[in-house]
């Protein structure tokens, strides 16, 4: 966007944002779409030991009714289940179907699958097939791949299930412990964060039995995300609580660069990429900034900045569907309101 669109978006007020129903009370957060922008997965935190997770449907820039997802075993409200859901992602192939990890009344974390509108969740993997809890569901972009953490050996190691072959097992084996990965676009690679001497790095894995390093230094590298053939990540460098959004290559010993200062760091969400891969949407720490959305270009040119009229915006998500770009984001009405709530806007033309 060029200085002067720049001006003009930000005389022209707050964009127009749809608030979307989300069910319960209890803070918004972690917001995913599904890669058709059909559905938007979301979670419900009453900061009480339950997290809910629900589905809404999205047409036009509509949203529909929400629907919460009940793993068998746990009821339905905060009331009656002490459950946790967390961590929705989406798969198109061989249709549409959302992954997350869920787990109740002190037992383990474990992973469920359900078809938006089409019944109760199920569980994904059974105990007898791995027991122990899975967390951090990655599907590939063919939806042959999945990748999750399992404790079911060492301190919590990522496993591999390809899909068509039924394969299942630990692609390497550490003493720490491993979060987040994230599938080259071809599948053929991963990047992932590991404990290292107390904080957090990034590692690759190219389908070999080494990890070698890829990011490391002060405070923590983490929740990379593979665009093209670059990684963009979450960075701590700065000193703790001091969040910034960098770009990598994929090697050892790439250069990289810092393209945002200052980020407000989602719940659990890896950094929030444009749907063409040119760009970044985040949120500032800063309060004074909070009422705003920043999309910023990975190469480091000048960004744009979407008013909302809203206040402490957070975790964006980025879909195309129907020629438009959606953005949805969680945020407070106002000062002083008691839970966070989801928005959508049309950044289309935006940046």
């Amino acid at each position: 966007m060029s200085l002067l669109g720049l001006v003009a978006a930000l005389l022209a007020g707050p964009a127009a944002a749809v608030e979307v129903p989300t069910g319960d009370a209890g803070h918004a957060q972690n917001p995913v779409w599904s890669r058709s922008g059909d559905y938007l997965a979301y979670e419900i935190n009453s900061m009480a030991s339950s997290v809910e997770l629900w589905i809404v449907t999205f047409e036009g820039g509509r949203p529909g009714a929400p629907k919460q997802l009940v793993i068998p075993g746990l009821g339905g409200s905060f009331g009656g289940s002490s459950g946790v859901l967390t961590d929705p992602t989406w798969t198109e192939s061989p249709e549409t179907m959302v992954i997350f990890e869920g787990g109740g009344g002190g037992g383990d974390l474990r992973l469920y699958f359900a078809y938006p509108g089409r019944g109760a969740p199920a569980e994904l993997l059974q105990a007898s097939q791995l027991g122990g809890n899975l967390t951090f569901p990655e599907i590939s972009a063919d939806g042959g791949k999945l990748a999750f953490v399992s404790d079911a050996t060492g301190a919590g190691d990522i496993y591999l299930w390809d899909i068509p072959s039924n394969a299942l097992g630990p692609i390497f084996q550490s003493g720490e412990t491993e979060h987040f990965p994230a599938f080259s676009p071809d599948a053929s690679a991963m990047v992932f964060s590991r404990k290292n001497q107390g904080t957090e790095d990034l590692f690759t894995w190219t389908g070999g039995s080494t990890t070698p390093g890829l990011t490391g230094g002060a405070g923590d590298q983490t929740r990379p995300v593979w665009v093209g053939d670059r990684i963009v990540f979450f960075t701590s460098e700065r000193g703790e609580g001091q969040w910034d959004i960098a770009v990598s290559g994929t090697t050892a010993g790439s250069p990289r660069t810092t393209v945002a200062s200052g980020v407000r760091l989602p719940a659990r969400a890896a950094p929030a990429i444009t749907p063409d891969g040119r760009a970044v949407a985040w949120t500032s720490a800063d309060p004074t900034r909070g009422d705003r959305i920043f999309i910023t270009p990975l190469d480091g040119s000048a960004g744009s900045e979407i008013a909302t009229g809203l206040v402490a915006c957070g975790e964006p998500s980025l879909v195309q569907a129907g020629g438009r770009t959606w953005l949805a984001f969680t945020a407070l009405p106002g000062e002083g309101s008691d839970w966070r709530r989801l928005h959508v806007i049309d950044v289309t033309g935006k940046y």
